[in-house]
């Protein structure tokens, strides 16, 4: 499964946990949800959080509100 195969309201659903902790500031050890191949590329900075995977092409950025 690619990230272009699910529309966006799914892609945020399977990221959910993911931003959730990425938020607390927990930022290694996640494994892709999408592709299950990889592990996450996360970061936080300013308020923006960033989650790549290398493997599928996952890319989404987002703020915190």
């Amino acid at each position: 499964m690619q990230p272009s195969d699910l529309d966006p309201e799914e892609l945020l659903m399977m990221l959910g946990d993911v931003l959730t902790q990425v938020a607390s500031g927990h930022l290694d050890g996640h494994r892709c949800p999408v592709c299950e191949n990889a592990d996450l590329d996360c970061a936080e900075v300013d308020g923006k959080i960033t989650v790549r995977c290398a493997s599928c092409r996952l890319d989404f950025e987002g703020w915190l509100g």
